[in-house]
């Protein structure tokens, strides 16, 4: 399956924890007890992180000039944007945002099945062969073409391939997207 999932049609729901919204992207099962999920939260304001027992995550900073995370009572250096950076959603996580407020790109997954890279690229062409991936657009308009079909990727818009898959992006514009792998 190859399926374009435009922004502006993901759902917006409050964090569990009621304190920010998050666009929610895709989940997999479409259950409460999804395998993974991939999301861009807004955070308003320095505060807690809800927490996801059983799953890790992966958050990179998409706009705003970075934030410092505290996980489990250890504070990280500055996060920038376009940094993936992981933590488990066991820990007690709260954030300080540098700038203002700031959107951020969120892959939630469970530990005990699945596995999870994200990487940010610029370029690219590679053979998908199993799982799952995900292409997430933070540039420009992305062209890229899946098994001989060009695929138009507005900004923050998705892509997912759930199939085997030869992949190329096309965008002579500098690019930049997110580029999520998930296996079993």
């Amino acid at each position: 399956m190859i399926q374009l999932l435009p922004y502006e049609q993901c759902p917006e729901m409050l964090w569990k924890n009621g304190q920010g919204v998050t666009r929610e992207i895709y989940r997999s099962p479409a259950t409460d007890d999804y395998a993974w999920r991939i999301s861009v939260a807004t955070i308003r304001q320095d505060g807690p992180f809800s927490l996801f027992s059983g799953y890790l995550r992966n958050i990179s900073v998409l706009e705003g000039e970075g934030m410092y995370l505290t996980v489990d009572g250890e504070q990280s250096a500055l996060i920038p944007p376009f940094q993936a950076t992981d933590f488990s959603g066991d820990s007690e996580v709260s954030c300080a945002i540098v700038g203002g407020p700031l959107l951020d790109f969120n892959v939630i997954y469970k530990a005990d099945t699945i596995q999870a890279t994200v990487s940010w690229l610029r370029e690219g062409t590679w053979t998908h062969q199993q799982g799952t991936q995900l292409l997430f657009n933070a540039g420009g308009t992305l062209e890229i073409d899946v098994n001989g079909v060009r695929q138009i990727l507005q900004h923050y818009d998705s892509l997912l391939i759930s199939t085997p898959a030869a992949v190329s992006v096309l965008s002579a514009a500098p690019s930049l997207f997110a580029r999520v792998i998930l296996t079993a």
